[in-house]
């Protein structure tokens, strides 16, 4: 009897905890570039991070474009970005702060409401957000060109 405890709380730790603490497989780079409404080759700089909680860090960064690959005519040549960083939990969420560099940047529109309820658009990271950033490399950027074309 002593054994099926620690089995029945290993099954259902399996079955309840791990699914909500995974990272969904990256998608692939058709459907990512499908459902983003900007694209850019970026540069990040000026990162800053602000422990907002024991488990969440609130991040700002200015984006400079250096080169937008979708949607270029509405997106800003620089704009600043804030996001947050959950280091102890997966899913959509950044788990590390990125660093300085550049960047092929993954972007949507979002649908936000102020305090007197008026709904505007802004730009915001792709989600799952782990995936709003890609190490930049030109192959990279012309398989993104190569599925913006077709």
């Amino acid at each position: 009897m002593q054994r099926k405890i620690p089995l029945v709380f290993s099954l259902l730790f399996l079955i309840f905890i791990l699914p909500l603490s995974a990272l969904t497989p990256p998608p692939p780079l058709e459907s990512q570039v499908n459902a983003s409404n900007y694209i850019a080759f970026a540069r990040l700089s000026n990162v800053k991070e602000s422990k907002i909680s024991s488990n969440s860090i609130s991040v700002t960064a200015t984006v400079e474009v250096l080169k937008a690959l979708k949607g270029g005519s509405e997106l800003p040549q620089k704009f600043d970005l804030a996001f947050l960083v959950f280091p102890e939990l997966f899913g959509k969420w950044l788990k590390a702060t990125p660093q300085e560099g550049e960047y092929i940047l993954f972007l949507i529109k979002k649908k936000v409401k102020d305090s007197k309820g008026t709904e505007s658009e802004t730009i915001a990271l792709y989600e799952p957000h782990p995936y709003a950033f890609r190490e930049y490399s030109k192959e990279l950027e012309e398989k993104i060109l190569s599925h913006v074309k077709n």
